[in-house]
């Protein structure tokens, strides 16, 4: 009697291996809109990352008056925060826009990077050729942004 509850007992623990492994997952699925606090948590980024957006001309006109000490001051400081709101900001997105998202942010970054470098080299083109794409990678970044 001992031996065939053994055999039972592993005839059974086969069955449920087998059963678990053929059973396929229900998985995670993805959200396909935005919560209403969702929306809200994002507009409170959005619009700090406007704010630091609206400075940009700020930029420019250093980069123009080829004022390079500042160019490179403004770039780490009051636009030091942007890396982090925007990389905040695009992991708060669904899935289909969060990709895209993280890769305009990290274009902007890399804009702001070269004009960095072009301050320090004393480079007018490639800081004002890093802006105007810096500008337009943000832009698409804000696009792929929800609207309230």
């Amino acid at each position: 009697m001992r031996r065939n509850r053994s055999i039972l007992a592993l005839i059974l623990a086969f069955v449920a291996a087998f059963m678990v492994s053929c059973s396929s997952p229900t998985g995670f699925k993805q959200p396909t809109t935005y919560t209403p606090t969702q929306l809200q948590q994002i507009q409170g980024y959005v619009s700090g990352i406007v704010a630091l957006r609206d400075r940009m001309p700020e930029l420019a006109t250093r980069i123009e008056n080829r004022d390079w000490s500042n160019v490179e001051s403004f770039i780490h400081g009051p636009l030091g925060d942007l890396r982090m709101k925007m990389s905040t900001l695009a992991r708060d997105l669904l899935p289909d826009a969060q990709a895209d998202a993280l890769e305009s942010a990290r274009n902007v970054f890399g804009h702001l990077n070269k004009i960095d470098q072009a301050a320090k080299d004393g480079s007018y083109d490639q800081a004002i050729r890093n802006y105007a794409e810096a500008l337009k990678d943000f832009e698409t970044f804000l696009n792929l942004v929800p609207k309230a």
